[in-house]
């Protein structure tokens, strides 16, 4: 009998992994006419997170700053059309600790974009493949983000937090 052996940690999928707010999600899943799509490189795990591909991304490692890049469509609709939410191409800009979480509007090929959420978050850390891992990023909605959702929550008040892994330049 060979000896036990301890699995590392597994890795995150490569991309964002989100779950917006719980409790607004519980509340979509009770409605009677709920609907939940995630289509274009967006998922949803067993868990409830949405999960974004990544795209291509310019992060600066060093200095904290960039852009990473993600693709997906989450949908959520209920109350007969009435209330609905889309998250479109998420992608978040670092500057120095602190991240903007915009998505797409859908016009001019995904540049006009729309600030859902800061981010407050330290360096990411880097994982034995080169990849570059924030977990348990705090979220906060902001005003742009208060109108997606109809008003329901104020800016400044946190959503869930949320997991970023994407492709490094291999390990230092």
């Amino acid at each position: 009998m060979s000896p036990a052996t301890v699995s590392p940690d597994p890795l995150p999928p490569l991309g964002l992994s989100w779950g917006i707010k719980r409790s607004f999600i519980d509340y979509i899943n009770g409605l009677p006419d709920a609907s939940v799509s995630v289509v274009n490189g967006a998922t949803v795990d067993e868990t409830g997170l949405f999960r974004f591909a990544a795209e291509n991304s310019d992060y600066d490692a060093v200095r904290g700053t960039g852009i990473l890049r993600f693709r997906g469509d989450v949908r959520l609709s209920g109350h007969h059309g009435m209330m609905f939410v889309r998250l479109l191409d998420p992608w978040i800009v670092f500057t120095g600790g602190r991240g903007i979480l915009s998505i797409s509007t859908g016009d001019d090929v995904g540049q006009d974009r729309t600030a859902v959420a800061s981010l407050r978050s330290g360096a990411p850390r880097q994982a034995a493949d080169g990849s570059l891992i924030w977990a348990d990023v705090e979220v906060a909605i902001t005003d742009e983000g208060s109108e997606l959702f109809d008003g329901q929550y104020a800016a400044g008040q946190p959503m869930d937090p949320l997991f970023i892994r994407v492709a490094g330049q291999g390990p230092s």
